[in-house]
């Protein structure tokens, strides 16, 4: 049977015309939708980048793996693999004088906030919530394409010769690991082919627009 990947590109989660329920919606459609969860970013991983993931503290409120009370299963086993992918990265990636890897920056990232009170609380409980929502999670980090301001305005039109060899060797890794991370979706034994993706988007758009909570396990079925 050949298998078919669909890139699914969805707009960002902190437009200026979005209402905090809008981005939390597409958000959760793509997650629930998708076997590798890549979330682009420019720059580095700062308290303001983490706080623009609060959705992930209000995604678990609303998804539910089964229907009915006494659901225990844990919803971070039915996400996809989450890559926090670094645009225009500019940090050197090092911890007390060493080297270390992206996926480390990430985990140091996530690490709780030492410190008592609401804010600490609030800061803590967005780390807990995108390590459980993702337990499968890496980091990649990319280069600006150039250096040239005016170039970079105009980079549909700039020859590929011209960009970064960091750049664009920081592309072809990228690509590869997606392509090597890229699983078949699939809920217990069942595996997604066009026609059960299709059945899902209905459903869990259905759930969503009227307010219910969407339920993994009756979507599938």
């Amino acid at each position: 049977m050949a298998l078919l990947q669909v890139l699914l590109d969805t707009e960002g989660i902190d437009a200026y015309d979005q209402t905090a329920q809008y981005s939390t919606q597409i958000f959760s459609l793509a997650v629930l939708l998708s076997c590798l969860f890549v979330y682009n970013h420019m720059g580095g991983i700062d308290e303001s980048a983490l706080d623009r993931l609060s959705l992930v503290t209000e995604m678990t409120k609303h998804i539910r793996v089964k229907a009915g009370k006494g659901d225990d299963a844990s919803l971070g086993e039915f996400t996809p693999s989450f890559l926090w992918l670094l645009r225009d990265f500019y940090l050197k990636l090092e911890e007390d004088g060493h080297k270390i890897s992206a996926k480390e920056y990430l985990e140091t990232a996530l690490h709780p906030v030492d410190g008592e009170g609401a804010s600490v609380k609030a800061k803590n409980e967005i780390r807990s919530s995108i390590k459980s929502l993702f337990p499968d999670r890496d980091c990649f980090a990319l280069v600006r394409p150039m250096n040239d301001e005016k170039a970079l305005a105009d980079l549909d039109n700039v020859p590929r010769t011209q960009l970064r060899p960091e750049f664009t060797a920081g592309v072809a890794n990228l690509v590869k690991y997606i392509f090597a991370k890229a699983q078949p979706k699939r809920f217990a034994s069942g595996f997604m082919t066009g026609p059960v993706l299709a059945g899902l988007v209905e459903a869990y758009v259905k759930a969503i627009n009227n307010g219910a909570v969407p339920t993994i396990a009756t979507a599938w079925q």
